[in-house]
């Protein structure tokens, strides 16, 4: 029976490392093939944000996903990272906070997508 109750305390330990920040792990482009792995922190300011969806490919952040608790629409979101931006990339542009989500790309403008970012390890996330 404890087997079994430690088992169930270790699925929900992974169950909620699987959905922590700091589960996602670091991007980096430099090892062959491109790892995921380590820790990828955050800094957030204005809101109290409850999850980070991060696309990468092949090591390198396309788009973020960011979700807030309790945080009205309409609310402007900016995001920087260390890392580097490939050809076409130039900054990240988020939408503004709608039903608690805002995304954010790698472009050169809100709706117009290109390049990525690598070697990316941290992110500042601001509401305002």
């Amino acid at each position: 029976m404890m087997q079994l109750l430690g088992g169930i305390a270790v699925a929900g330990v992974v169950a909620a490392g699987s959905t922590a920040f700091t589960g996602y792990g670091a991007y980096s482009s430099i090892a062959t093939p491109p790892h995921l792995g380590g820790t990828l922190t955050q800094t957030v300011t204005g809101a109290e944000l409850t999850a980070m969806n991060v696309t990468a490919t092949a090591g390198a952040v396309s788009a973020v996903q960011l979700t807030f608790a309790d945080t009205p629409d309409a609310k402007t979101v900016s995001i920087t990272s260390d890392g580097t931006f490939s050809t076409g990339g130039i900054a990240y542009y988020c939408s503004n906070v709608s039903s608690l989500v805002s995304n954010c790309i790698v472009g050169t403008a809100l709706g117009a997508p290109s390049g990525t970012k690598s070697d990316v390890s941290s992110f500042s996330i601001t509401v305002s």
